[in-house]
């Protein structure tokens, strides 16, 4: 798993050895083998952690709903290491709306639980290169880390036939009609930008892994890759964005805002309209990580550099927070949940105009997959870049900014190159 450019200070490679509470394994694994080999256990996840990617299944706890906000009541804490016992699953994005938006009953398969956190008591941490140790002791300990010496490569994916092209919530008339509205509303100053969201959903005969292989494949590396089965559907995530990573009292964002084809960053960081998009979300963020930080303690160190993606260019910049003493994990991730970059600002009033122009909810795509320690350390994607697979279905969400200055058109030319990866892994691309 590439490092994401921000990232905060590794966790040291695993050790060869064993340690305390620890159990090396010999060989090199890769995450998503060692998945695979899980895919027959409960809850099977692989998410990312500070640099690392986490393994796990046969969680020993499962919350769902609102009620997750309670699980992550943690105090942060200054740790070494990621502990066993961790959280890990996914916050969709209409956990943090106040509006409901009913489903459709023909489409009750693109719906999954709003929240889902599984507590695993053995967890497979893996550095990249493949050095891998499974966290926790006992007999669930045990038989993770004989899995993971057993693993072996998965099988690369069949070619499939090409498909029907998928339906979608907004077709391209539908949805520049949506940013022609969201420009009328700005221009009357309801608000500043808003993120503007499609749904595209197609049959899918495969399994979820074979899925994962081929979304992965088409997006290229990214930093937030996941992976999290459950009995409602699967969650597969290809997302170069993440939302916070905590260590050691320290939070650090990386928004990403600003779109253009591949070759092309040059041009977007001289963008006007995509400079001004991007400040405008780096400014909600650091307003965010204000009402967890210490008085002074919120800084912008790194602001629009570029980003390099298998199939576009995006600005990324790096605002970090001191936290303050006593800080939850639940208020760390309710300060900026959900992510600035995927609602608009302000965010409130953004939301309300999302929730009325978008006919379909969003599910878990624009949440956040996330991995927390019971030690309180976080590291939370954006789940852009996201599809949700049941019954068959496989659903994928993409779309972007509207501002003051936006095309209508050229909204939507934008949000299907996002969909590229999607396109290409269920045969349309």
């Amino acid at each position: 798993m590439p490092q994401h450019p921000f990232a905060p200070a590794r966790i040291p490679p695993p050790a060869r050895r064993a340690a305390q509470g620890a159990i090396a394994v010999g060989a090199a694994v890769r995450p998503e083998d060692l998945v695979a080999a899980l895919a027959d256990r409960p809850y099977p996840v692989m998410t990312s952690y500070l640099g690392t990617t986490l393994v796990a299944a046969d969680p020993i706890e499962v919350v769902t709903g609102p009620a997750v906000w309670d699980a992550l009541d943690i105090t942060v804490r200054s740790t070494t290491m990621v502990p066993s016992g961790a959280w890990l699953g996914y916050l969709g994005y209409d956990l943090g709306t106040r509006e409901r938006r009913a489903a459709p009953p023909q489409s009750a398969h693109h719906h999954p639980p709003v929240a889902m956190l599984c507590r695993y008591r053995a967890i497979a941490q893996i550095a990249p290169g493949g050095c891998c140790r499974v966290l926790g002791e006992g007999p669930d300990a045990r038989r993770l880390a004989a899995i993971a010496d057993a693993v072996v490569p998965l099988p690369t994916s069949p070619a499939r036939r090409r498909t029907p092209p998928p339906t979608a919530s907004l077709d391209a008339r539908a949805y520049a009609e949506r940013a022609a509205e969201i420009i009328r509303r700005i221009r009357a100053g309801d608000c500043s930008e808003v993120n503007l969201v499609q749904r595209l959903s197609a049959v899918w005969g495969g399994d979820a892994l074979a899925f994962a292989d081929r979304l992965w494949t088409a997006a290229g590396p990214a930093s937030h890759r996941a992976y999290f089965a459950t009995p409602e559907g699967t969650l597969v995530s290809a997302s170069p964005e993440r939302l916070v990573a905590v260590r050691d009292a320290v939070a650090v964002s990386a928004p990403i805002k600003g779109t253009a084809a591949l070759g092309r960053g040059a041009a977007l960081v001289n963008s006007a309209k995509d400079r001004a998009e991007h400040v405008m979300i780096v400014d909600l963020v650091r307003n965010d990580l204000g009402r967890v930080a210490r008085i002074g303690g919120v800084s912008v160190p790194r602001l629009l550099v570029p980003l390099t993606t298998g199939y576009v260019e995006h600005l990324v910049s790096e605002v970090r927070a001191e936290l303050a003493a006593g800080v939850r994990v639940s208020e760390v991730l309710g300060a900026l949940f959900p992510a600035g970059s995927i609602t608009g600002c302000p965010k409130l009033a953004a939301m309300r105009v999302i929730a009325e122009l978008e006919p379909v909810p969003r599910g878990p795509a624009f949440g956040s997959m996330v991995a927390v320690g019971a030690d309180g350390g976080i590291e939370a994607s954006v789940l852009i870049r996201t599809a949700w697979l049941h019954d068959g279905w496989v659903s994928y969400w993409s779309g972007g900014a509207v501002t003051w200055d936006s095309d209508p058109a050229a909204e939507h030319a934008e949000a299907m190159v996002k969909a590229r990866p999607f396109l290409e892994a269920i045969g349309c691309g």
